[in-house]
């Protein structure tokens, strides 16, 4: 059976040189496959917009998402007496090299590559600049006090202690760019209906995310009004090990979402019991 082609978008141009050759290297596995990209996305547990973000130059895909994608397609092309353009592990590596920098002045595009980053050097001495000359501001006169007030004793400060904001009130710290397609997709498919197509995002995204990509995920749905969806996804990864539950609780207190913390604390212990 003669190989399928497809028409690929141009890639941007701000692409990084590491992260343009693993597009290109995921391209060329696609082509080994004659299904659709929802079919196949549907077998990694990815929405088929992410899985065209990945193709496209977008967000790079989690380790796991590239393995099980290369696994699928490794399988076809037996089937198919086709042959795969490269092996698993230059696959990873290549991936890798993508994580470490897009360029000279933006971040990396995965979370997990923060982690990675190298750590800046200290410059030199003799490398530092010239200090520049600060104009300090004159200062206030002092006020006295009367010594007659001196001995007045001052009511001690008390300890402040965090008491969460009501529902309506809450702000929740989620940065402005961290919007993904995926809410947008997610939102689609509950309004027309396609509940297996929500409940295989709202599993990946619980079971695969890392703790702050899971609040963030939980943030978006509860802004979009998808409260149900974010709910589902927090009863989800109550059931992953207790140290990633830990982690996620702990991003979700960060974030100030204190009844998500106590969704996801309640939910892993009634779990356990089961």
């Amino acid at each position: 059976m003669p190989k399928r082609t497809h028409k690929w978008k141009k890639l941007p141009s701000s692409l990084s040189l590491a992260h343009r050759a693993f597009v290109l290297k995921l391209r060329e596995l696609r082509e080994v496959s004659d299904r659709t990209q929802a079919q196949i996305s549907q077998d990694v547990y990815l929405a088929p917009t992410s899985l065209s973000n990945h193709l496209n130059g977008g967000r790079i895909p989690e380790a796991e998402h590239v393995e099980k994608f290369y696994k699928i397609l490794c399988d076809e092309a037996a089937m198919n007496s086709r042959a795969m353009p490269c092996s698993l592990p230059s696959l990873l590596e290549l991936r890798a090299e993508a994580l470490v920098k897009h360029c000279d002045c933006c971040p990396v595009g995965s979370p997990e590559a923060a982690a990675a980053a190298p750590e800046p050097q200290p410059t030199t001495a003799a490398a530092s600049p010239a200090p520049k000359h600060v104009r300090r501001r004159p200062r206030r006169p002092r006020v006295l006090i009367s010594t007659r007030h001196r001995g007045i004793p001052r009511t001690p400060a008390l300890a402040e202690v965090p008491v969460p904001l009501r529902e309506g009130d809450r702000h929740l710290t989620t940065p402005a760019d961290a919007a993904w397609p995926e809410i947008r997709t997610l939102a689609e498919s509950l309004s027309a209906g396609r509940a297996r197509d929500a409940d295989i995002m709202m599993w990946s995204a619980a079971t695969t995310l890392s703790a702050r990509d899971v609040q963030i995920f939980v943030a978006q749905c509860r802004a979009a009004g998808l409260g149900k969806a974010a709910d589902q996804v927090i009863t989800n990864a109550a059931r992953r090990d207790a140290q990633a539950v830990l982690n996620i609780a702990s991003a979700l207190h960060t974030s100030e979402q204190y009844a998500d913390v106590g969704l996801l604390l309640a939910a892993a212990a009634e779990d356990e019991q089961t």
